[in-house]
């Protein structure tokens, strides 16, 4: 099945050059019946001329241009002034820039502002040549004088331009008033295409593209310019040169066209290439989102688990380490004074001190006078023993002991009184807490171990000597009983 919309003046899909001859083409020559369009065809009229423009007007047949003929030129070298109105190329710059009535009203400036190799409604601008041409694009001052010319209808027409090397354009300050105007006058549609035209003759093909982006944007994305949508569609975009840049803005113009079954602008084997391509382009932004929301999920959950990581499970703030070392430090304190004995007892010497620094040895560490506590894991759950039990036993230490020294002080007096002094109230109660210490579960030392008064520093260092030597609670006769002093 043929396709409807292929235009044999349009060469845009063709993979030979605008340059090449129609023969070469390929494509039928057949005629269309009808060269003005509607609102559901191509307009012809504007694709033949817009062809004929890109193929660098085969059908003329120019003579040798003489130097002295290159009258285009000349204007712009500030040599001649325009006809009829007698106006020079710096007087345009400086006193039409602005004059917007001036430039709507009067018809006869754009032909020699922007020249072209057709002829157009003034009749006394003179048309390029080939070698007119040539020449323009080698001069400088020509050619800068032309990209003034060139701002001071951008302005004009509400537009504004951004890069002189790159030639983009954007919306000017006063675009609201100026597109306005061109809804009105329909004239300077035709205006526009010469200028177009002229940038793509004289050296400046790189500025027709952008241009003609703007007014596909204004006209498609933004929906202003109404009045100029179809002439940017049928002959802005079809000026272009630059047929890979041609094919972008078809492309863009397919994109935002609605509806897109009344698009006539490329044929429809195109149209369904660039539905396959917008097609695959948002599948692909749709996975890319969700590929970007899965990447941040993971990398949400990444920086939670390394915040975790990073902190010990069993950590604490620097302030609940230092509140709960307080807190010890109290509880010890308590501890000891509970644990101290009273006064009648402290007049008398400790007989657990020595036998407390050789257990601390093995099952703890005291640390500059710090209480330590000491847990025997094998001790846990361990009851104290029974007070008759610890009586008896402390009676059975205290007869041994006595036996021992009245055997070695026979027929003393003073045997008497050292018996009684070890049975005295204060040494029992002594034995009964020595009997008890091994059962016992939590014990709170220090390493301090107070010297009673009425005993001499070398009966409490004998019986220190005593406890390390033999390890043992049970054999410490001689620190008590020292009757000969």
């Amino acid at each position: 099945m043929d396709d409807d919309l292929v235009c044999e003046y349009d060469s845009t899909w063709d993979t030979e050059s605008d340059g090449d001859e129609l023969e070469n083409t390929g494509r039928s020559k057949k005629t269309r019946p009808a060269f003005w369009s509607n609102s559901s065809s191509r307009n012809l009229r504007a694709a033949k001329d817009m062809q004929n423009y890109r193929h660098g007007y085969p059908n003329i047949n120019e003579e040798e241009c003489p130097e002295e003929r290159m009258t285009n030129l000349k204007f712009y070298l500030n040599e001649i002034k325009s006809s009829p109105d007698d106006v020079s190329i710096e007087a345009f710059h400086t006193e039409w820039k602005t004059d917007y009535k001036r430039l709507e009203r009067v018809h006869s400036y754009i032909q020699w502002l922007f020249p072209l190799r057709e002829p157009g409604v003034n009749y006394m601008a003179a048309e390029l040549t080939k070698k007119e041409i040539q020449a323009f694009r080698e001069s400088e001052e020509a050619k800068s004088r032309l990209l003034d010319s060139y701002e001071l209808m951008l302005g004009f027409y509400g537009l504004q331009l951004l890069n002189r090397d790159t030639g983009e354009v954007k919306r000017g300050e006063n675009w609201r008033e100026r597109f306005a105007n061109l809804e009105r006058n329909m004239h300077n549609n035709l205006r526009i295409t010469r200028i177009l035209k002229s940038l793509g003759e004289l050296g400046f093909e790189h500025f027709q593209a952008p241009l003609v982006r703007v007014f596909l944007e204004e006209t498609l994305v933004r929906k202003t310019l109404s009045g100029v949508k179809r002439s940017v569609l049928d002959y802005f975009l079809f000026a272009v040169r630059d047929k890979r840049e041609r094919r972008k803005l078809v492309r863009f113009a397919f994109q935002h066209f609605e509806p897109k079954d009344k698009f006539v602008w490329c044929p429809r084997k195109i149209q369904k290439r660039f539905k396959k391509k917008s097609e695959k382009r948002q599948n692909s932004l749709a996975s890319s989102a969700e590929s970007a929301t899965t990447d941040e999920g993971h990398s949400r959950h990444k920086h939670k688990d390394g915040e975790d990581a990073s902190e010990p499970k069993h950590s604490k703030p620097v302030g609940d380490v230092t509140d709960a070392k307080k807190q010890g430090d109290s509880d010890s304190a308590m501890r000891d004074d509970s644990e101290k004995p009273s006064e009648e007892e402290d007049q008398e010497p400790s007989l657990e001190a020595a036998p407390v620094e050789s257990t601390l040895s093995h099952d703890t560490s005291a640390n500059n006078g710090e209480t330590v506590r000491v847990e025997p894991s094998s001790v846990e759950g361990a009851e104290l023993p029974e007070v008759p039990h610890a009586a008896e036993r402390a009676e059975e230490v205290l007869d041994t002991r006595w036996e021992r020294v009245a055997g070695s002080t026979a027929g003393s007096s003073d045997c008497d009184d050292s018996r009684e002094e070890m049975d005295s109230p204060a040494d029992s109660q002594k034995e009964l807490e020595e009997a008890a210490s091994g059962a016992s579960a939590d014990r709170t030392v220090t390493d301090r171990s107070p010297t009673p008064p009425d005993s001499g520093p070398e009966e409490h260092n004998n019986g220190i000597h005593a406890n390390q030597s033999n390890g043992s609670e049970k054999e410490e006769p001689m620190d008590i009983v020292d009757m000969s002093s």
